[in-house]
């Protein structure tokens, strides 16, 4: 079984043990990186065995301290095509709207606050792995025992990772950050279309799994989604 050691934050973040060193799922806002190295060094993992960065997809909460992982660790990048001009270019999708007029509020705030400290990232491109469908192959290569699936709805450049034990790590494409939402609990807070989404969801479901790794709120399981 992969080895998951996760690490809580804002947004959460997960190590997954690979034969060279950690695949690390997501990231946090820009500020949080030195928070970042506080905690994995509790888990005696230094940045230069994070040996590969997975993001999920576009948002800043996913992506902000990237430039500055990427520069300390060598580390190298797997993306889904659609986010990686927006992390060369310090900006995020736009076609997710949020589910209520508080969520509205939050991201006017945000945005506001993140274009000044957001960092666009500057590896050579060389580094940079870009996943444009479903791949089941590039994972076993780095000795995690997984696939790779897109799974859009909350963004059009979402993507999640799917263990063969049943465990998933999906972004936001599942949350248990239900405060200020009013509706299906494990919804994202932003959405770019109910169908889209449910779709995702009922994909994850057909790969089998069992247990959702979500980057907001704790690990809960597939029948929490409520759906068949």
């Amino acid at each position: 079984m992969t080895e998951v050691v996760m690490i809580r934050g804002p947004t959460n973040s997960y190590l997954l043990k690979a034969k060279d060193g950690f695949l690390l799922i997501d990231i946090s806002t820009p500020h949080n990186f030195r928070r970042f190295l506080r905690k994995i060094k509790k888990h005696n993992i230094g940045i230069s065995e994070i040996k590969y960065l997975f993001l999920t997809h576009s948002h800043a909460d996913h992506t902000g301290y990237a430039e500055q992982l990427l520069q300390a660790s060598n580390a190298k990048l797997i993306a889904h095509e659609r986010t990686i001009p927006h992390l060369y270019n310090a900006t995020m999708e736009s076609e997710s709207k949020p589910v209520n007029f508080i969520y509205k509020i939050m991201m006017k705030i945000a945005i506001s606050v993140l274009k000044h400290v957001y960092q666009p990232i500057t590896i050579d491109k060389k580094r940079v792995i870009a996943i444009k469908r479903d791949n089941n192959k590039l994972l076993k290569k780095l000795g995690i025992n997984g696939k790779i699936i897109t799974t859009f709805g909350h963004t059009n450049d979402s993507i999640s990772v799917i263990l063969d034990d049943g465990r998933a790590f999906t972004g936001d494409t599942c949350s248990n950050r239900s405060s200020f939402y009013f509706g299906k609990g494990k919804k994202p807070a932003f959405i770019i279309e109910e169908e889209l989404l449910m779709k995702s969801w009922r994909k994850i479901i057909d790969h089998g799994v069992t247990t959702i790794y979500p980057a907001h709120g704790k690990v809960f399981p597939i029948e929490d989604l409520g759906i068949d």
